[in-house]
């Protein structure tokens, strides 16, 4: 942490060398902050003396021109902004924190409320870090992220105007968060489709649920050997009844339709073959030159 020197130079070059009650404040502030931790915030000794003068100029109603103390802190406008929040917020200077009741109950998601604050306690576990879960980013993280596996709507924007981070820092937040989260609240989903339902209409259900249960009807029926070999050797001799009948029909087919002779063409050169008849129509016996 930055010396005594360091901040009589930076009270000095704000303004408030003259404000010895500023500068008293203010070193008390840097010492309390020593034993509280900033890793993670980008801070360095010089922005949080900055700093630890400018709370306590707005504690003592003292008067800090903020653009010269941005300055002189290194960092920028939004930067600054948050990391005085933090800072704040560390000394326990506000009285604005929130918790997760109540965020659950302003976004009105009190449903998810032990999940938030299980997701709260599992990520410090895991990180093993000392920090600030009080800090509002935390809490609307951990409620986003109950919100999220629970699948309940809600105002997104307005949950990072409460943690007070800019949407770069939100989603770098998330993607860590969500990481961590997914490991060890989320369930596996199964694959496949769901099941169908047949919906039955109030009668009939009552009529299932009321009505007397046939239990004869549940039970196994056996059929006596004598009946089953009676009713096997019946039906094998329809068969060969049935057998018969078409293997008789099928022989009196083949009597009553006429033979085919088994030479189905004539013969090329036939010797009993007719001579052709001549241009007269005399069909002659004998040569003619004889």
């Amino acid at each position: 942490m930055a010396s005594s020197k360091t901040l009589q130079l930076l009270a000095t070059k704000l303004g408030l060398a003259e404000e010895a009650r500023v500068i008293s404040k203010a070193a008390e502030f840097e010492r309390l902050l020593q034993t509280k931790t900033t890793a993670g915030y980008n801070l360095t000794d010089t922005s949080k003396v900055v700093i630890c003068l400018d709370l306590a100029t707005s504690i003592l109603n003292a008067d800090l021109d903020q653009k010269t103390a941005i300055k002189y802190s290194g960092l920028k406008a939004p930067s600054y902004n948050n990391c005085r929040k933090v800072i704040e917020n560390l000394l326990e200077l506000n009285n604005d924190n929130i918790t997760v009741s109540s965020l659950c109950l302003i976004m009105q998601c009190t449903g998810v409320q032990t999940l938030a604050e299980s997701i709260l306690a599992e990520y410090q576990k895991v990180t093993k870090m000392e920090m600030d879960l009080t800090l509002p980013q935390y809490v609307c993280m951990a409620v986003y992220q109950a919100c999220r596996i629970n699948k309940v709507k809600i105002a997104k924007s307005k949950l990072i105007e409460k943690s007070r981070l800019k949407p770069g820092q939100w989603s770098k937040l998330d993607a860590e968060w969500t990481k961590i989260v997914d490991e060890k609240f989320t369930t596996v989903k199964k694959r496949g489709r769901p099941r169908k339902v047949t919906i039955v209409n109030d009668e009939q259900q009552m009529e299932l649920d009321t009505g007397p249960k046939d239990e004869k009807s549940c039970e196994p029926k056996i059929e006596p050997y004598e009946q089953w070999k009676q009713r096997m050797l019946e039906q094998a001799y329809e068969e060969l009844k049935e057998l018969e009948r078409r293997d008789s029909v099928r022989q009196e087919k083949e009597m009553l339709s006429p033979r085919r002779s088994p030479r189905k063409t004539p013969q090329k050169f036939s010797p009993y073959k007719s001579p052709k008849k001549s241009s007269a129509g005399i069909r002659l016996l004998f040569p003619k030159d004889l």
